[in-house]
């Protein structure tokens, strides 16, 4: 394994380190909401459930849910910046490397030259530009929390329904909104069309978040690289997860531009391809540098040249 597919499998690692840690963020943050509601339910009688108390515990719940997405937001919106900034760093340590080897003096221009690269891909990300929908971050995690919110009407007007007592209902809306407890195996019976893991959504809607920007990131970057124009698709083959689609990409080599997403969930990754050895790409940097003749490394200067002054 050379240097360069070092820094792709570092970058790699790295990202599923902060996948790991959205995944145990989101689920803190619901696990506190089911506590507060506790709090509050433990001021329940255990008489008969009335709908001035479901009303007023609904209005508790949703504002609960509300705060959880205020906050999601900005977890996910931060965890994306640090995996495009993943994603990017491939590059830009790849030049950093060279240019210490080969004696370029050309770090500032490389720093310059990806510096907006994290920032292009997270603003596409939020405004949605690379989703057929159009839909950005905001409104993903306002669909999310509608979802949430659907199911705990549901549960709410079933409880009424079937006159369960306040204390009962309270207890079955904790055991939604707290993704750690063991839900009764007909809890889908009980409450059709409610999700039987609350944070289901968010989970997945922050995974995909880091996947997308990840990829979105490296394709701004190595398109800043002269010596990259494909990138290979490697499928994970994990049990149970692994779709016929992503069986089928795998090992597959993309342009650039016609580089797809994964899919939402998706557990792939890219591999960005030098088209040459480190050491030849060194010394054609080096011999250009100096002010051998390298027409491809002209044009490239040529479109990216503002990021080279002030060397």
């Amino acid at each position: 394994m050379n240097e360069y597919q070092k820094m792709i499998k570092e970058s790699m690692q790295n990202r599923a380190n902060l996948t790991r840690k959205q995944y145990k963020q989101i689920k803190n943050l619901y696990k506190e909401a089911a506590k507060d509601l506790k709090i509050k339910s433990d001021k329940a009688r255990k008489g008969s459930l009335t709908e001035r108390w479901a009303k007023d515990y609904r209005k508790a719940v949703k504002s609960e849910i509300r705060q959880v997405n205020k906050i999601l937001f900005k977890q996910i919106l931060d965890n994306i910046v640090k995996s495009a900034n993943l994603a990017a760093g491939i590059q830009l340590n790849f030049f950093n490397l060279v240019d210490k080897k080969y004696k370029l003096n050309m770090s500032k221009s490389f720093t310059n030259m990806f510096s907006k690269v994290p920032n292009d891909a997270v603003e596409e990300l939020i405004k949605g530009n690379i989703y057929k929908d159009g839909r950005g971050l905001s409104k993903r995690i306002w669909w999310t929390g509608n979802k949430v919110n659907g199911d705990i009407d549901k549960i709410i007007q079933k409880g009424i329904v079937e006159k369960k007592s306040a204390i009962e209902l309270a207890q079955d809306l904790q055991t939604y909104v707290n993704p750690d407890m063991q839900k009764e195996w007909n809890w889908k019976n009980v409450y059709p069309g409610t999700s039987k893991t609350v944070d289901y959504n968010a989970q997945r809607l922050a995974r995909t978040s880091i996947s997308h920007a990840y990829i979105l990131s490296m394709i701004k970057s190595c398109e800043k690289n002269p010596f990259i124009e494909k990138v290979r698709w490697h499928s994970v083959f994990a049990p149970g997860r692994t779709c016929p689609l992503c069986k089928e990409r795998d090992g597959q080599e993309y342009l650039l531009a016609d580089c797809p997403l994964d899919h939402p969930n998706g557990l792939c990754y890219q591999e960005p391809l030098l088209d040459d050895s480190l050491e030849n790409i060194g010394s054609r940097l080096n011999s250009w540098a100096k002010g051998g003749n390298d027409p491809a490394l002209d044009d490239w200067y040529d479109k990216y040249g503002d990021y080279f002054s002030g060397n």
